[in-house]
């Protein structure tokens, strides 16, 4: 786990800024991994850099995509985080900084447990505007068994092109016209119940 420390270093990283991504999985207990990065995402211009042997990687985002973050107190200071819906739709959208659709699979479990605001997930998206984090969550929640309260309304707002399900592996798998989306991951694999 991240100290105090390095989440107030990040806040000094970028500005404005929020935490999100795997370092966002990490901090609402969405994931059993320990992340070395610390991810800080802005909409403004800013350098990844390494500060006392820890990474922190920025993520440059368009205003747009910049929402759903919520103060956090740390020993008296706060720093903003990326909000539990907030986080599941940019692991979405960037899997790669939340290490694959695995481990995203299994915080919308966790997510799920702790009572995520699923409608609230379905207006991320919307706002969001990305079609390819729409049809990654839509297919997630299928195959673990949340029901999302507007995937219909999630479906409607599809893109016609095939996107890769896993953007980390390779660009193989067959397309599923279901999602329109390449499937390069076993599904079985994603349910760690069957693992």
């Amino acid at each position: 786990m991240y100290t105090t420390h390095e989440y107030l270093i990040a806040a000094h990283v970028a500005a404005p800024m929020y935490i999100g991504y795997d370092s966002a999985l990490s901090h609402h207990g969405l994931t059993e991994q320990v992340p070395r990065t610390v991810y800080v995402v802005t909409p403004t211009r800013a350098q990844s850099r390494e500060i006392h042997g820890v990474p922190y990687r920025v993520t440059t985002v368009t205003e747009g995509k910049f929402f759903g973050f919520e103060p956090t107190s740390l020993d008296g200071t706060t720093v903003q985080v990326s909000d539990l819906e907030k986080t599941l739709v940019d692991c979405a959208d960037h899997p790669e900084f939340s290490g694959g659709l695995r481990e995203l699979a299994s915080a919308m479990r966790t997510a799920d447990q702790q009572g995520c605001a699923w409608d609230t997930v379905g207006e991320y998206l919307e706002r969001l505007d990305n079609g390819t984090a729409t049809k990654r969550i839509v297919y997630l929640a299928d195959q673990v068994g949340i029901d999302l309260p507007t995937r219909e309304v999630l479906v409607e707002s599809y893109t016609s092109g095939y996107s890769l399900l896993d953007p980390t592996l390779s660009d193989t798998g067959s397309p599923d016209s279901t999602y329109r989306l390449r499937i390069n991951v076993e599904p079985a694999t994603l349910d760690p119940t069957e693992s």
